[in-house]
Protein backbone atom coordinates (compact mmCIF):
# COMPACT_ATOMS: atom_id res chain seq x y z
CA UNK A 1 0.00 0.00 0.00
CA UNK A 2 1.72 3.62 -0.57
CA UNK A 3 2.43 5.37 1.58
CA UNK A 4 0.77 8.97 3.23
CA UNK A 5 2.08 11.71 1.66
CA UNK A 6 2.93 14.88 3.82
CA UNK A 7 2.22 18.09 2.19
CA UNK A 8 1.98 20.48 5.25
CA UNK A 9 4.73 22.70 7.09
CA UNK A 10 2.66 22.27 10.05
CA UNK A 11 3.11 18.36 10.48
CA UNK A 12 5.10 18.25 13.98
CA UNK A 13 8.00 16.22 12.52
CA UNK A 14 8.72 18.60 9.92
CA UNK A 15 8.61 21.51 11.96
CA UNK A 16 10.90 19.91 14.42
CA UNK A 17 13.69 18.23 11.50
CA UNK A 18 13.65 22.03 10.17
CA UNK A 19 15.05 23.05 13.32
CA UNK A 20 18.11 20.64 12.52
CA UNK A 21 19.36 22.99 10.62
CA UNK A 22 20.05 25.19 13.40
CA UNK A 23 23.12 24.08 15.51
CA UNK A 24 21.55 24.81 19.19
CA UNK A 25 18.86 22.37 18.14
CA UNK A 26 21.51 19.55 16.79
CA UNK A 27 23.08 19.76 19.92
CA UNK A 28 19.90 19.66 22.04
CA UNK A 29 18.22 17.18 19.89
CA UNK A 30 21.48 15.11 19.25
CA UNK A 31 20.87 14.49 15.76
CA UNK A 32 21.85 16.14 12.56
CA UNK A 33 20.83 16.51 9.20
CA UNK A 34 22.45 14.51 5.27
CA UNK A 35 21.44 14.91 1.82
CA UNK A 36 21.75 12.62 -0.94
CA UNK A 37 21.84 9.17 -1.26
CA UNK A 38 25.88 8.83 -2.17
CA UNK A 39 26.09 10.00 1.86
CA UNK A 40 23.69 8.67 3.06
CA UNK A 41 24.63 5.04 1.89
CA UNK A 42 28.27 6.28 3.19
CA UNK A 43 26.74 6.74 6.55
CA UNK A 44 24.91 3.29 6.56
CA UNK A 45 27.95 1.37 5.88
CA UNK A 46 29.60 3.32 8.53
CA UNK A 47 26.77 2.07 10.89
CA UNK A 48 25.02 5.24 11.52
CA UNK A 49 21.73 5.30 13.25
CA UNK A 50 19.02 6.58 11.13
CA UNK A 51 15.95 8.33 13.34
CA UNK A 52 14.39 10.07 10.49
CA UNK A 53 14.41 8.87 6.75
CA UNK A 54 12.36 11.92 4.71
CA UNK A 55 11.81 11.35 0.83
CA UNK A 56 10.06 12.32 -2.32
CA UNK A 57 8.60 10.79 -5.08
CA UNK A 58 11.98 10.21 -6.60
CA UNK A 59 12.83 7.84 -4.03
CA UNK A 60 9.57 6.49 -3.50
CA UNK A 61 10.93 3.00 -3.61
CA UNK A 62 14.20 3.12 -0.98
CA UNK A 63 14.10 0.30 1.31
CA UNK A 64 16.35 2.51 4.36
CA UNK A 65 15.60 1.58 7.56
CA UNK A 66 14.74 4.17 10.03
CA UNK A 67 12.84 4.72 13.12
CA UNK A 68 10.35 6.93 11.20
CA UNK A 69 9.73 6.83 7.78
CA UNK A 70 8.14 10.18 5.83
CA UNK A 71 7.02 10.59 2.31
CA UNK A 72 6.79 14.28 1.39
CA UNK A 73 5.84 16.66 -1.18
CA UNK A 74 8.36 18.56 -3.27
CA UNK A 75 7.94 21.49 -1.46
CA UNK A 76 7.85 20.11 1.75
CA UNK A 77 11.04 18.41 1.57
CA UNK A 78 13.29 21.40 0.10
CA UNK A 79 11.62 23.29 3.31
CA UNK A 80 13.79 20.73 5.89
CA UNK A 81 16.46 20.92 3.22
CA UNK A 82 19.25 22.99 3.00
CA UNK A 83 19.70 23.33 -0.80
CA UNK A 84 18.02 24.95 -3.08
CA UNK A 85 17.83 22.01 -5.58
CA UNK A 86 16.95 19.02 -3.13
CA UNK A 87 17.96 15.31 -3.98
CA UNK A 88 15.13 13.93 -2.89
CA UNK A 89 16.03 12.28 0.12
CA UNK A 90 17.04 13.27 3.47
CA UNK A 91 18.30 11.49 6.59
CA UNK A 92 18.45 12.34 10.27
CA UNK A 93 20.97 11.07 12.45
CA UNK A 94 22.09 10.19 15.96
CA UNK A 95 25.04 11.80 16.97
CA UNK A 96 27.53 9.70 18.53
CA UNK A 97 29.24 10.77 22.03
CA UNK A 98 32.79 11.37 21.18
CA UNK A 99 35.40 8.39 21.51
CA UNK A 100 38.33 9.91 23.08
CA UNK A 101 39.92 6.36 22.16
CA UNK A 102 43.11 7.95 20.56
CA UNK A 103 44.46 5.05 18.22
CA UNK A 104 48.28 4.36 17.47
CA UNK A 105 49.03 6.32 14.01
CA UNK A 106 49.16 10.02 12.32
CA UNK A 107 46.30 12.26 13.80
CA UNK A 108 45.50 16.14 12.73
CA UNK A 109 44.65 19.03 15.31
CA UNK A 110 42.60 21.72 13.74
CA UNK A 111 43.06 24.87 16.05
CA UNK A 112 40.31 27.77 15.20
CA UNK A 113 39.36 26.32 11.47
CA UNK A 114 36.45 28.00 11.10
CA UNK A 115 35.62 27.57 6.87
CA UNK A 116 33.39 24.44 6.80
CA UNK A 117 34.76 23.84 3.15
CA UNK A 118 37.91 24.15 4.29
CA UNK A 119 37.87 22.24 7.21
CA UNK A 120 36.17 19.46 4.71
CA UNK A 121 38.76 19.68 2.51
CA UNK A 122 41.28 18.68 5.20
CA UNK A 123 39.40 15.63 6.54
CA UNK A 124 39.25 14.43 2.81
CA UNK A 125 43.10 14.71 2.35
CA UNK A 126 43.45 13.16 5.95
CA UNK A 127 41.07 10.50 4.71
CA UNK A 128 43.07 9.81 1.67
CA UNK A 129 46.32 9.86 3.61
CA UNK A 130 45.70 7.52 5.82
CA UNK A 131 45.12 9.24 8.88
CA UNK A 132 43.43 7.89 11.78
CA UNK A 133 41.39 10.91 12.68
CA UNK A 134 41.34 14.64 12.82
CA UNK A 135 40.42 16.98 16.12
CA UNK A 136 38.69 19.95 16.29
CA UNK A 137 39.57 21.73 19.04
CA UNK A 138 38.80 25.79 20.11
CA UNK A 139 35.82 26.75 18.39
CA UNK A 140 36.86 24.90 14.94
CA UNK A 141 33.99 24.22 13.01
CA UNK A 142 30.88 22.29 13.65
CA UNK A 143 31.70 19.16 11.77
CA UNK A 144 27.58 18.36 11.74
CA UNK A 145 27.23 21.49 10.01
CA UNK A 146 25.34 21.20 6.29
CA UNK A 147 28.39 22.60 4.30
CA UNK A 148 31.04 20.55 6.40
CA UNK A 149 29.38 17.34 5.39
CA UNK A 150 28.55 18.19 1.86
CA UNK A 151 32.37 19.25 1.22
CA UNK A 152 33.56 15.99 3.07
CA UNK A 153 31.80 13.65 0.95
CA UNK A 154 31.34 11.02 3.02
CA UNK A 155 35.47 10.95 4.47
CA UNK A 156 33.46 12.29 7.71
CA UNK A 157 32.37 8.19 8.41
CA UNK A 158 36.13 6.98 7.34
CA UNK A 159 38.33 8.54 9.68
CA UNK A 160 37.32 9.82 13.34
CA UNK A 161 36.80 12.84 14.21
CA UNK A 162 36.59 13.85 17.71
CA UNK A 163 35.39 17.80 19.35
CA UNK A 164 38.13 19.29 21.57
CA UNK A 165 36.95 22.44 23.82
CA UNK A 166 40.71 22.49 25.12
CA UNK A 167 43.49 22.48 22.94
CA UNK A 168 45.97 22.48 26.04
CA UNK A 169 44.47 19.11 27.36
CA UNK A 170 44.49 17.25 24.08
CA UNK A 171 47.97 18.42 23.11
CA UNK A 172 48.79 17.32 26.76
CA UNK A 173 47.18 13.98 26.19
CA UNK A 174 49.15 13.16 22.59
CA UNK A 175 52.58 13.92 24.45
CA UNK A 176 51.36 11.35 27.28
CA UNK A 177 51.46 9.23 24.57
CA UNK A 178 54.76 10.08 23.26
CA UNK A 179 53.43 11.49 20.03
CA UNK A 180 56.00 13.72 17.77
CA UNK A 181 53.91 17.17 17.60
CA UNK A 182 54.48 19.02 14.48
CA UNK A 183 52.99 22.53 13.70
CA UNK A 184 52.36 23.51 10.07
CA UNK A 185 54.05 27.30 9.55
CA UNK A 186 53.79 28.95 6.04
CA UNK A 187 56.68 30.83 7.08
CA UNK A 188 58.74 27.96 8.01
CA UNK A 189 61.69 27.02 5.61
CA UNK A 190 62.73 23.61 6.98
CA UNK A 191 61.70 19.97 7.01
CA UNK A 192 62.05 17.37 9.20
CA UNK A 193 61.99 13.43 8.83
CA UNK A 194 60.51 11.98 11.95
CA UNK A 195 60.40 8.32 12.59
CA UNK A 196 57.21 5.77 13.29
CA UNK A 197 53.63 6.29 13.15
CA UNK A 198 53.22 7.91 16.68
CA UNK A 199 52.35 11.86 14.35
CA UNK A 200 50.20 14.81 15.20
CA UNK A 201 50.13 17.92 12.67
CA UNK A 202 48.99 20.92 14.08
CA UNK A 203 47.02 23.66 11.32
CA UNK A 204 46.27 26.85 12.81
CA UNK A 205 42.86 29.30 12.32
CA UNK A 206 43.14 30.07 8.51
CA UNK A 207 43.71 34.04 9.66
CA UNK A 208 46.15 33.80 12.14
CA UNK A 209 47.91 30.98 11.70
Amino acid sequence: MKENIINSAKNEHIKYLSKLKMKKYRDEYGLYLIEGDKIIQEARHAGAEFVYIIYDDRYSSNTIEAKHRLYVSNSILKSVSSLDSPQGIIAAVRIKENDYNITDGRWLLLDEIRDPQNAAAIVRSADCAGFEGVVFANNSVDIYNEKFLRAAMGSNYHIKLINSKNIDTTLSYFKDKNYHILGADLQGNESCEIKGDKILLVIGNESNG
